[in-house]
C-alpha cells in the first residue's frame, strides 16, 4: 500500500495588537500555505466575527468534499 503525506501550516495574522485579550480584541484571519502553492487566505464565518472576503474553514470543508465526490464521480464514468 502507497503512504500519502499532506503538510500544510496556518499562521493567523489577525493579531490588532492586544492579542486574544478577548474575544472582541482579535480578527480572525490566517494564512494557510502548501509548499509550491498559491497562499489561502482564510477567517472564520462571517457569523464568528470573520471577514466574509476570505475562505472561512466551512467553505474550505464543503469545497474539499465536492471535489472528491466530482473526481469519484469522474473516475466512475470511465469504468462503464
Amino acid at each position: 500500500m502507497k503512504n500519502h503525506h499532506y503538510q500544510t501550516n496556518v499562521t493567523w495574522t489577525g493579531n490588532t495588537g492586544d492579542g486574544t485579550k478577548d474575544y472582541r480584541a482579535y480578527e480572525r484571519c490566517h494564512e494557510i500555505n502548501i509548499d509550491g502553492k498559491q497562499c489561502i487566505l482564510g477567517s472564520s464565518d462571517p457569523n464568528f466575527r470573520g471577514d466574509r472576503s476570505k475562505h472561512s474553514p466551512e467553505d474550505l470543508l464543503v469545497a474539499a468534499v465536492s471535489s472528491c465526490h466530482m473526481l469519484w464521480y469522474l473516475h466512475l464514468c470511465t469504468t462503464v
